[in-house]
């Protein structure tokens, strides 16, 4: 994979702050769903007997399509307001990369993908929780491996290293990469590109890594794919001054 960014999208607290705003907006759109619904019923019921079968057919479908979007609104809030980083506590990040790394690893074998892994940093500590790390790291990679339907000879590439007393975690993939137009919106609740998706999976990555006083960035690159960094600050001690072997 070569270098060059074409260009990049920061998800920092303030764009969780914002995340948190588009779902008060979500919920207006849930309110309008509601009663476009009950506009629907209502509709139907006074005019039951008069609509011949494919009416009756056509209001009990709009109903049901109504109330699908309802239901897929309702999933998305619940989902986003369970998942948080509570209880943090120092985490020994050289095991769980290793853990990290093998999970991916087995996954990539099942899905016929090259996984290539580096760990150029130091053994150190975060604040956080491995559960908390790995689903937002998971969410990186799940983007990434999506981002591989079309590709030839996908790959995905994973790195850490310590710098300037940050930890920076690094998920690229060789894919279809980001369109300029959506970089601006992908870290917003619902945003997909990819039919079928809920579209929640790099907003809970932000949420729960900024939870852990991180940061998350996404640039798209010039040559195709997509590279996605994670930033965490790192607790200070002698074994900061090792080097890891994965």
């Amino acid at each position: 994979m070569r270098e060059g960014r074409l260009d990049k999208v920061s998800g920092d607290p303030n764009l969780a702050a914002y995340a948190e705003g588009i779902f008060s907006s979500m919920r207006h759109q849930l309110g309008n769903a509601v009663n476009a619904l009950k506009v629907t019923l209502d509709v139907l019921q006074e005019n039951f007997e008069d609509f011949d079968d494919a009416k009756r057919k056509e209001y009990v479908k709009r109903a049901k399509e109504l109330l699908d979007r309802q239901q897929t609104l309702i999933d998305a809030m619940r989902a986003y307001s369970i998942v948080s980083a509570r209880d943090l506590k120092r985490m020994a990040f050289r095991p769980f990369w290793r853990h990290f790394v093998e999970e991916a690893s087995r996954r990539m074998e099942r899905q016929n993908i090259k996984l290539t892994h580096h760990a150029d940093a130091s053994p150190c500590e975060i604040m956080g929780t491995p559960i908390s790390l790995d689903t937002a790291l998971g969410h990186l990679l799940d983007n990434a491996v999506e981002a591989l339907d079309e590709v030839n000879q996908p790959e995905i590439e994973l790195d850490a290293s310590v710098q300037d007393g940050r930890l920076m975690i690094t998920v690229r993939d060789n894919g279809s990469g980001i369109r300029e137009k959506d970089l601006p919106r992908v870290f917003l609740p619902l945003y997909t590109t990819k039919p079928g998706k809920r579209g929640m999976g790099l907003t809970i990555a932000l949420k729960l890594l900024s939870g852990m006083g991180g940061h998350l960035e996404l640039e798209a690159l010039r040559e195709g794919g997509t590279r996605a960094r994670v930033w965490l600050k790192t607790l200070g001690g002698e074994e900061n001054e090792k080097t890891i072997q994965v």
